[in-house]
């Protein structure tokens, strides 16, 4: 009793004298690099902070970066990193809580992480629901950096031409110094729901809007900017609602960059395209190489069993290589909801796929090239149940893949949502760790997710009525 209360008033001395006590050491000489040395070495005591529920933690006035407290509740330290609070302790670094970030000036239904992106100390989020200057979906998209280990919001985007409904954030992707945001709401020359892609170029701390890019035969509820991806100098658009030969079989626009300018170099079809295949739902790029997925694809006599495209460059010119279907496709998979490309890798989700007889637990497939030929392993999560809808959202990044399951019920929390990484083990992909967080029910993490080396970004929409939220972290 005697030593709580001369740590209590040394403690209220260095917390009421701070110029008086420069340093203070209790059973000891404090280190010189202390400020207070607590040291125990003849009566093994421990240091206790402060403990309190769960409760009376998150109750804790404007607690500074640093705070940390022993949650009764939970049976752990938490530390407060200047907006979340984080646990400290567990038994499994797999369940070691990712960092949490929400947009600064976040609001009810902005869908804040709808898409994510990231590449090298660059994240970009969308919010397709951000109400901007009175005008509701206009939507925006905010560019996070990474200082340290520490990411933080360093902008938001927004269209110069933008207008109610446009969904401004619906996608986007992002390489070294350039952005690319979807708008596939967006009237051009009223031409409603054509949609339009906004392409942003970084200058030291500053991104820019280089370009707004439309395609070359637009027509109205075409829905180009669906879906987008960027690599270099290239960039492909998803118009997922284009009509092709009379009927909505959806198109893919590639653009390449010259300078400061980015011209449509070629429109993308598949070879047996047919209505209702919303082909363009998603894409992605990677050097000489294009993947476009068609989940709504009927392959016979399965409906709605899903593909995906492979696209080749040669000579200036991209080809279809390979249509891929899942070796254990069924009706109703939507193989090709998500797609994503790395090297000689590609990855496809298959969210409403039917696992052991569980449905809509989703799986993914990953695609290898050998020459020209692609060969595909199935991916599933071994703790999946029916409604995950593991595969919702793909990406891939050198030898690791990253899967979100958005629907994932966490404890009792329904639709929490989680993420999954794999790793490359010679020709094999293994699961090496899920990442969930401290979020609520209808979180819906997993809803899109990025990766680059090492580092991973997974987006949770619904957070907080819609509000959103995402979470970085790092591969184990």
């Amino acid at each position: 009793m005697t030593r709580t209360i001369y740590i209590f008033l040394f403690l209220s001395l260095l917390l009421s004298h701070p110029a008086s006590f420069a340093q203070i050491g209790i059973s000891g000489t404090p280190h010189s690099s202390a400020v207070l040395d607590l040291q125990s070495p003849t009566n093994n005591k421990a240091f206790y902070p402060p403990r309190l529920t769960s409760a009376q933690r998150q109750a804790i006035p404007n607690p500074q970066p640093g705070a940390f407290v022993y949650d009764s509740d939970k049976s752990t330290m938490y530390l407060y990193d200047g907006q979340n609070w984080l646990p400290l302790l567990t038994t499994d670094p797999n369940l070691l809580a990712p960092a949490s970030r929400t947009a600064a000036d976040g609001a009810t239904n902005d869908q804040f992480g709808t898409s994510v992106a990231i590449s090298g100390d660059y994240a970009i989020i969308g919010a397709n629901g951000k109400t901007i200057g009175g005008k509701l979906s206009q939507g925006a998209a905010y560019i996070f950096v990474r200082s340290g280990n520490s990411w933080n919001q360093l902008q938001q985007l927004t269209a110069n031409d933008g207008a109610a409904s446009d969904l401004f954030g619906r996608s986007v992707a992002i390489s070294g110094d350039y952005a690319i945001v979807g708008a596939h709401f967006k009237t051009i020359n009223s031409s409603t729901s054509q949609g339009a892609a906004y392409v942003f170029l970084r200058s030291g701390n500053n991104w820019n809007l280089q370009q707004r890019l439309t395609a070359n035969d637009g027509a109205p509820s075409d829905h180009f900017g669906w879906s987008v991806a960027i690599s270099g100098d290239n960039a492909i658009i998803g118009a997922e609602n284009k009509f092709v030969f009379g009927v909505s079989q959806g198109v893919a626009y590639v653009f390449t960059r010259s300078g400061i300018t980015w011209t449509q170099q070629q429109r993308l079809t598949a070879s047996d395209g047919t209505g209702g295949d919303y082909f363009g739902s998603c894409v992605a790029i990677s050097g000489d190489y294009a993947i476009v997925g068609a989940p709504s694809k009927a392959i016979s006599p399965n409906t709605n069993q899903g593909a995906a495209y492979m696209f080749v460059r040669g000579g200036g010119t991209w080809t279809q290589q390979q249509r891929f279907v899942a070796n254990d496709g069924a009706a109703n998979d939507h193989f090709g909801n998500a797609v994503a490309i790395s090297g000689d890798y590609a990855i496809v989700g298959a969210a409403n796929k039917t696992v052991n007889s569980n449905s809509a637990q989703g799986a993914a497939y990953v695609f290898a090239r050998t020459g020209s030929t692609w060969n595909q392993q199935l991916l599933t999560a071994n703790d999946g149940v029916a409604n995950d809808d593991f595969g919702t959202s793909v990406s891939i990044s050198g030898d690791y893949a990253v899967i979100g399951a958005a629907s994932k019920t966490i404890g009792s929390n329904q639709y929490q949502g989680a993420a999954y990484v794999f790793k490359r083990s010679g020709s094999s992909w293994i699961r090496q760790q899920s990442v969930t967080d401290n979020s609520t029910s209808d979180t819906f993490n997993g809803s899109s997710v990025g990766l680059s080396n090492g580092t991973f970004i997974i987006g949770g929409p619904g957070f907080q009525n819609n509000r959103g939220k995402v979470a970085f972290g790092t591969v184990n």
